[in-house]
């Protein structure tokens, strides 16, 4: 068995190796690696924005442990047991039986799925690190807070300042998310889980804004990379800044429909117990992200031409219809090597144990080499962007 296995193992690294060798978008795979080699903020800020997430979980699991609420176990009974502290047991060091492998096959094209999506629209979570985003915005930073006014009053004039009062709505709501997060003494569960509720929207725009200025951020990177542009990383920082006032049409759709099918059916379920059926829930999501596939260049045009919604949209579709073999390779490999981090990710997890010592790890650990895929897989795509623009 374990010579098939090899075999196996063997084939599948030498198809691997083939096919990133014969596909028709082998170059700006290349050049992506190369400019994430030339930037390596490009990865390591959206690694560091995952394991802020993961650090931040684990603190609220210890404030429940510190309470007396049993959320993390450490390790598992049969570590003490020498004939099965490696495996045999559920409660071995290691315990993957074929059907939780099955079971991880099947519940990781989903979240593979909104990965892909997330290349064209947000690649990571935001929160913690969203916190800092706020203080900058409250405390004008950097300007911060003068050149996003700018920007959205330059691009919708007097709707920029409702747009400017929803961003500080959504800003104090991050704040209120932070704290119920670690269930203040004196409020009960159930209202907890309104408040809970209630800031669960207007936090989720507020992080969903932050993450489209990182990814308009790293976009630029890659731009820059391409046309061998020098810049300071302030200045850019401020031009990207400046064009998320551009890259907001289109994510005001987005949010919309995010709200929508995600966001609301998600705060139904916390603060009042309506709760959608689990498929439909998942039809839903799985939706939102096929329709931001199929208007991939959509967030890369505004951003990096800065144009008008319209003029996106056309040239969306006028890139789609004559680079239509290209994108389609680019997706299909983003998808093979997004959805193998999403099964490793699930079947370690499983293996070792999701609240354990070394599911921790695992889970601390775990967004360095997603962050570094997601983040060559960006950088190959702007590539591929320019080159079918070109």
């Amino acid at each position: 068995m374990s010579g098939v296995n090899t075999l196996a193992l063997a084939l599948a690294i030498a198809g691997y190796a083939l096919l990133m060798l014969t596909n028709p978008v082998r170059a700006s795979l290349r050049d992506g690696w190369r400019c994430v080699r030339r930037y390596p903020v490009l990865w390591r800020r959206l690694a560091w924005l995952g394991c802020a997430n993961a650090l931040f979980l684990l603190a609220v699991n210890l404030s429940f442990q510190m309470r007396g609420v049993a959320v993390l176990m450490w390790g598992r009974t049969a570590w003490h047991d020498h004939a099965l502290w490696l495996s045999g047991s559920s409660d071995s060091l290691w315990w993957l039986p074929p059907s939780a492998i099955r079971a991880g096959l099947a519940e990781s094209w989903l979240p593979a799925l909104e990965s892909i999506a997330g290349l064209f629209n947000n690649a990571v979570t935001t929160f913690p690190v969203a916190l800092t985003a706020v203080v900058a915005l409250f405390f004008n930073r950097h300007r911060y807070c003068t050149v996003l006014r700018s920007a959205l009053l330059h691009r919708f004039g007097a709707l920029g300042w409702l747009m400017l009062a929803g961003v500080f709505i959504g800003a104090l709501a991050v704040l209120a998310k932070a704290v119920l997060f670690f269930h203040p003494p004196g409020i009960s569960d159930a209202t907890t889980a309104k408040l809970a509720a209630l800031v669960m929207c207007p936090a989720a725009l507020f992080e969903y804004l932050f993450g489209l200025g990182v990814q308009v951020f790293l976009i630029l990177h890659a731009y820059a990379w391409v046309r061998g542009i020098t810049f300071e990383p302030d200045a850019l920082r401020e031009f990207a800044l400046r064009r998320l006032g551009a890259s907001v049409k289109w994510a005001v759709i987005v949010v919309l429909a995010g709200t929508l099918l995600v966001e609301l059916p998600q705060v139904l379920a916390l603060g009042w117990g309506v709760a959608l059926p689990p498929k439909l829930l998942t039809i839903t999501r799985a939706s939102l992200a096929v329709v931001l596939l199929i208007f991939s260049t959509m967030q890369a045009s505004l951003a990096l031409h800065g144009e008008t919604l319209p003029r996106a949209w056309r040239a969306h579709w006028r890139l789609v219809r004559r680079h239509t073999w290209e994108l389609a390779w680019f997706l299909i490999l983003a998808a093979i090597h997004l959805y193998a981090l999403a099964v490793l990710r699930t079947l370690v997890l499983g293996g070792v144990g999701e609240n354990t010592a070394l599911g921790i790890v695992w889970t601390l650990v775990w967004p360095l080499p997603a962050g570094l895929v997601a983040g060559w897989l960006l950088a190959s795509w702007v590539c591929l962007f320019k080159r079918c623009e070109a």
